[in-house]
């Protein structure tokens, strides 16, 4: 396989949409479309402890029209860390402060077939009150400190939508702690 042009059919602010032409496994020229994050694909999750309990965010998500549990994340902003990004995003959408960091992943792939974003966790300790004034105008998050037990009665409510990745975290939480 190899690429052959890139093309952007659209932009907003924070996505390109693309149209990349190809050569699949038949020496075929193909077309494969995909939307890219404008600041290379780079997000952070942070997967916070305060007082024995997980940091759970319930946000409004447009593309799903509905309610996503998961945990607080966002873009790594040009010339910024991981770790940067992290402490900023954790006290945007929660007003945590973060307060020890224990483990960064490097980036991993979120969904390699529809976009170029990665993602790196970020397992770290928190403090303070949760409140939400510093979400942005798009943003509707609500924050809940869960213990273990709330968590794992959370996770079997079959009506609720869940992240992906924010449901193994969940898990390794439950069963494992840090």
């Amino acid at each position: 396989m190899k690429i052959l042009k890139k093309e952007i059919v659209s932009s907003s602010k924070y996505l390109n949409f693309v149209a990349t032409k190809f050569i699949n496994k038949n020496n075929e020229e193909s077309i494969w479309y995909s939307a890219e994050r404008s600041n290379g694909g780079k997000t952070v999750i942070i997967a916070a402890i305060q007082d024995d309990k997980l940091v759970v965010t319930k946000e409004f998500r447009v593309p799903i029209g509905g309610y996503e549990w998961a945990l607080p994340a966002g873009l790594v902003d040009e010339n910024e860390s991981i770790e940067t990004t992290a402490r900023r995003e954790l006290k945007e959408e929660t007003n945590l402060e973060l307060t020890k960091i224990v483990q960064v992943t490097p980036f991993m792939t979120n969904s390699a077939g529809l976009t170029n974003e990665v993602v790196s966790i970020v397992f770290c300790y928190a403090q303070g009150s949760v409140n939400q004034s510093g979400n942005e105008q798009s943003e509707e998050i609500e924050t809940f400190l869960m213990n273990k037990k709330e968590l794992s009665n959370l996770m079997k409510d079959k009506s609720k939508v869940f992240s992906a990745k924010a449901w193994l975290i969940f898990d390794k939480f439950i069963h494992q702690g840090w």
